[in-house]
């Protein structure tokens, strides 16, 4: 999983990452940035791989935001390679 957890950083430093709505709302009522996303990816861990009911792939990141907590999220890679970043919770 390192490599995967390399793709998804790559992603995030292009800009070739979106945020669903849910994950919009999550991170407002946990105080939570973009910065506090970014941090989780660059700083953390894939601890799990889901498959999807259609057979996609969806990760659950692991790792710290800027202020210390820790910080998970959920996202897969769309069709034309963009990360989706599902949920944002605190762990």
């Amino acid at each position: 999983m390192g490599s995967r957890i390399g793709e998804l950083r790559r992603k995030v430093a292009l800009g070739q990452y979106e945020l669903t709505a849910h994950a919009k709302d999550e991170m407002e009522q946990d105080g939570f940035t973009i910065w506090d996303v970014k941090s989780a990816v660059y700083g953390g861990k894939i601890i799990r791989t889901q498959r999807h009911g259609t057979g996609r792939r969806k990760h659950v990141v692991s790792g710290p935001a800027k202020d210390g907590r820790r910080i998970r999220l959920i996202c897969r890679l769309t069709e034309i390679g963009c990360l989706r970043i599902i949920t944002v919770f605190e762990e």
